[in-house]
């Protein structure tokens, strides 16, 4: 099974935008603060471009919060205020195609760790490959902290969401890095990074916020560690 994720990965570089382009619906992860109105968010595809008018029922924790027809980008939205802190389900269903995501509530003040899936929990030049000790770190560091996950290469967010699951990760979100700007959003929600851990441009993009960064190697604005086992003990 291993050794079929590894390939999966491998070529996903170049078949990921077709696979993803080919879904009919795709839901969004989100960060959100309690008491808040969010915009829940459903893609709706055809094999190349976003398909409009078609008809999108969300769900919270399997109870319809109603339905919304897509725009003429193939967008869905839903308002919702979350009234509960913790990790919620979100299901949305169009036609007979259907999707799973996470919404994460926090109070304001909250501190999140940020991990990005590709240079964080990827072995360095094979793809598909799971550093050592991090899924143990990481199930650790989660039972202290909010933890959110970064999609920010070529690898789209359903196939990442799918390697977790065959390496057996905790269930967390995985949002968009799209450059840094998930840590503005963050930020205009009152919430903070904790700890952010990330290649290079990860720990760059996020530098106005000066967070405690961590990587691998030595870089700029970041704490070197060894191995995941000692970042699980930076984060006690």
């Amino acid at each position: 099974m291993k050794t079929l994720a590894l390939l999966f990965l491998v070529l996903l570089p170049v078949f990921s935008p077709l696979c993803e382009a080919a879904a009919d619906v795709v839901i969004h992860d989100l960060v959100a603060v309690k008491g808040e109105e969010v915009m829940l968010k459903a893609d709706t595809k055809g094999l190349f471009f976003g398909r409009g008018g078609e008809l999108v029922e969300f769900f919270i924790d399997g109870k319809s919060i109603g339905k919304n027809l897509s725009g003429s980008g193939g967008v869905a939205l839903k308002p919702y205020r979350v009234q509960r802190t913790g990790v919620q389900r979100v299901r949305v269903v169009s036609g007979r195609d259907e999707d799973e995501g996470l919404l994460l509530t926090l109070v304001k003040g909250s501190k999140i760790v940020f991990v990005d899936v590709e240079s964080g929990l990827f072995v360095e030049g094979a793809p598909g490959r799971a550093k050592p000790g991090s899924r143990k770190a990481l199930k650790a560091i989660g039972a202290r902290y909010p933890v959110v996950l970064l999609q920010s290469g070529l690898v789209g967010t359903r196939a990442l969401k799918l390697w977790l699951r065959e390496n057996e990760y905790e269930t967390c979100p995985v949002v968009a890095w799209n450059g840094g700007a998930i840590f503005d959003d963050v930020n205009r929600k009152g919430l903070k990074i904790g700890a952010l851990i990330g290649g290079p441009h990860i720990i760059e993009s996020a530098g106005k916020y000066k967070p405690p960064a961590f990587w691998f190697d030595r870089v700029e604005n970041a704490e070197k560690v060894k191995d995941w086992e000692t970042l699980q003990k930076k984060l006690k």
